[in-house]
């Protein structure tokens, strides 16, 4: 039985990392100096900078 529990998950984990590799990516590198002026890291400003 644990053989089976074996190849079940390796056969999971290659499904997942095979979607994970032909999956598109967002085309280009994130750099820092994308989120300069930003709180947070998906690049919202700051409450405190809005005039």
């Amino acid at each position: 039985m644990r053989i089976v529990y074996a190849i079940v998950f390796v056969a999971g984990l290659a499904a997942v990392v095979a979607d994970h590799l032909t999956s598109p990516s967002s085309g280009r590198a994130v750099s820092p100096e994308d989120f300069a002026g930003a709180c947070a890291p998906c690049g919202a400003p700051c409450p405190s900078a809005k005039k």
